[in-house]
């Protein structure tokens, strides 16, 4: 394990799987980040949320983690952050966009594992689905087949529309964070697919209403149609869900707007977390 400079420490959870750690003195909450980015992307909200330890893991095809295997799907690579999830004692899961998918599977694979479950910019795999983020993705794939850089790949899928990204330039600091993590995405999944089986076969709703986490679903007030369709199909499948909207806030509300978003994830963690010592 390395200790890096923001106080958070670099290591290898098992399975291949890299994460940041930032110890506190609360429950272990565990962080699932967005499609072409990785675990750095949450300091900013650790640093407002110093009442926990947060464990930032890299999927599969980003960061420090390993590949996406071949035959991987959404299911299998749940179960096996699951198991990794409660080796190192977290309760409580938090994830942002695609990483709401496998969060959710996660917490369906191990319906009664977790006390809290946080969704924002939700996203189902095989669901609602940006027509125009999928012409993007195509896109991306054309310009990696030509050789394009991590630079030139991560200026067009940050590029509107669609406006996923949108919201970010209200933060041009962010936006330049932004741009500097998903330039060092390897892209490789848009080489062999692998992305696919994670992505395209439908989650099953009567599966989500064997969740018992309580979960919130956070959406900004100017996220995207498919994503709200997503939030209104989970708040409708699982009973104990509620729907918060972030005001001001796009697609990426988490990061686009800390210090309400903190604002919200601590009350949530208070309410079902264990109390401190």
């Amino acid at each position: 394990m390395t200790v890096t400079t923001d106080d958070t420490a670099v290591a290898a959870l098992g399975d291949g799987i890299a994460a940041r750690v930032r110890p506190g003195v609360g429950e272990n909450v565990l962080w699932v980040h967005g499609y072409s980015m990785d675990s750095s992307v949450w300091g900013e909200l650790w640093r407002l949320l110093p009442e926990w330890e947060h464990i930032g893991i890299d999927l599969p095809g980003h960061g420090a983690s390993r590949a996406i295997r071949p035959g991987e799907d959404l299911s299998a690579l749940a179960l096996s952050l699951g198991q990794l999830a409660h080796e190192q004692g977290a309760r409580h899961l938090v994830a942002l966009s695609f990483g709401t998918m496998v969060a959710l599977q996660i917490a369906v694979e191990y319906p009664d594992a977790f006390a809290s479950l946080t969704l924002c910019a939700p996203a189902l795999a095989g669901g609602p689905e940006d027509a125009a983020a999928a012409t993007r993705y195509a896109q991306l794939a054309r310009l990696h087949h030509d050789g394009g850089t991590g630079a030139e790949l991560a200026a067009l899928w940050m590029r509107s529309p669609p406006d996923i990204f949108k919201g970010v330039d209200r933060r041009p600091e962010l936006r330049r964070r932004l741009a500097d993590v998903i330039g060092r995405h390897s892209w490789r999944e848009l080489a062999d697919g692998s992305m696919r089986l994670l992505t395209t076969p439908p989650q099953d709703l009567d599966r989500l209403r064997s969740i018992e986490a309580a979960t919130l679903v956070v959406v900004g007030s100017e996220e995207l149609p498919a994503f709200r369709r997503c939030a209104e199909l989970v708040v409708g499948a699982i009973a104990s869900s509620k729907r918060v909207e972030l005001p001001a806030a796009g697609h990426l509300c988490l990061l686009e707007e800390p210090r309400q978003a903190a604002a919200l994830l601590r009350a949530h963690l208070r309410q079902w977390g264990r109390p401190l010592p």
